[in-house]
């Protein structure tokens, strides 16, 4: 019996090593209408911000602080679905950490077992804080896109330090901002344009068919 819970042991920490986000806390935008601003207390324990940007511009944002030694480990992922999972990385949501830019440098895949998701890493950074800093985190769209920004590593659950414009997700949350349907802004230009077209060529063709006797009489006499 005690070699089996030992087993049981080790084959739990080896899962959740193979899933790490399995252990943030996850979280939501609160409210939409107001400025996705939030404050994060203790910024070694795991998080995991979900979001969706409708247009190219907004931004979600986070402040905390790490001491010295500490270790910053940060992720920006996207849904491995269609429409984020085909746009160019131009299109892609960025960060800026204390006016650094950071833009896709990867995309790796990977199944998340809690919340039965396929997600992709197109940003992650593991590194150790040489001085006392206070850290402004700026999630900024490129357009539209469902985004994660994880955090931290401590896997403590029974503690939230998050606060400002969010809650906290449970699954149903989870599968509703997975599921939810994108429509990319181009797409939506596009069919503008193919449907002003289909129009201004049933206007001329009307046009010709309506005064046809007159240009033919016209174009005989010319």
């Amino acid at each position: 019996m005690k070699n089996f819970i030992f087993i049981f042991i080790q084959i739990s920490g080896f899962l959740l090593l193979q899933n790490p986000i399995f252990a943030h806390q996850p979280f939501g935008i609160a409210d939409k209408n107001q400025d996705s601003y939030i404050e994060v207390s203790d910024a070694k324990i795991s998080h995991a911000f979900y979001g969706i940007f409708d247009k190219k511009g907004e931004q979600m944002e986070l402040n905390f602080k790490l001491s010295a030694g500490d270790t910053f480990v940060f992720s920006l992922l996207i849904p491995d679905q269609d429409p984020e999972n085909i746009l160019a990385s131009e299109r892609l949501p960025e960060l800026v950490i204390n006016n650094e830019k950071f833009t896709s440098n990867q995309k790796s895949n990977f199944y998340e077992p809690y919340s039965r998701m396929n997600l992709i890493r197109i940003i992650d950074e593991n590194k150790v804080i040489e001085s006392d800093t206070d850290f402004n985190v700026k999630v900024i769209s490129n357009g539209q896109s469902r985004f994660v920004f994880s955090l931290g590593y401590q896997e403590i659950f029974n503690k939230t330090v998050a606060s400002g414009n969010v809650r906290r997700f449970n699954s149903g949350d989870l599968s509703e901002w997975y599921n939810s349907i994108i429509i990319l802004e181009e797409e939506n230009n596009n069919n503008f344009y193919y449907a002003l077209i289909l129009v201004l060529l049933t206007v001329v063709i009307s046009f010709i068919l309506y005064f046809r006797h007159d240009i033919q009489n016209l174009i005989f006499r010319n």
